[in-house]
């Protein structure tokens, strides 16, 4: 049976624009992830490092990448993945691990906007207005591994969310299965 004579619900998405949103939201997800691994090695080298010079190229660095990519790369996921799950059988909150990862993209997608550009933003103003020959704060740049760790923690745990799928059903999610039941049953 073709694609085109395959009935489907009304709110599902066709598989071919169901196949193009997984594909942005797989593709997005990964770069976020990238351009944290990218900030963990840059955060590394900037407080690890003994030049005051590679100290303020990796800060620069960090304001560059994630100044420029992490907003726009975490709200294609975020949208992606709203599209993806609602335009689904899984919906945006009939399974627990679905609604799981709503909340904890709404929770990455916030701390990166809110807390961690601010950030960046204030420690390469710090490393723009410091002379060659002097470090950044450097009791303050440690701060940047939590972040890392936290976000980096935070997409692990969607990513086995998303192959292993557990919790089964959310209360709502029971609910529509048992109206749908009811409502295909002959009367």
């Amino acid at each position: 049976m073709s694609t085109s004579t395959v009935r489907r619900s009304p709110k599902t998405l066709p598989p071919r624009w169901r196949k193009l949103a997984l594909v942005v939201h797989v593709v997005s997800s990964l770069g976020w992830l990238g351009i944290t691994m990218v900030n963990a090695v840059l955060t590394f080298t900037s407080v690890f490092t003994d030049d005051p010079r590679r100290q303020q190229a990796a800060i620069l660095m960090m304001d560059q990448v994630g100044g420029y990519l992490l907003l726009p790369i975490s709200l294609t996921a975020l949208v992606s993945g709203i599209v993806l799950s609602t335009g689904t059988k899984w919906g945006l909150v009939r399974y627990r691990w679905v609604a799981i990862k709503l909340v904890l993209t709404l929770i990455a997608a916030g701390l990166t906007l809110f807390s961690l550009l601010p950030g960046i933003g204030e420690l390469a103003a710090a490393a723009e207005s410091t002379m060659d020959d002097a470090f950044v704060e450097r009791g303050r740049r440690v701060d940047g591994f939590y972040p890392i760790i936290v976000s980096t923690m935070m997409y692990m745990t969607m990513t086995v969310l998303s192959v292993y799928k557990p919790g089964g059903k959310t209360p709502y999610g029971r609910r529509v299965t048992a109206i749908r039941v009811r409502e295909s049953q002959p009367a």
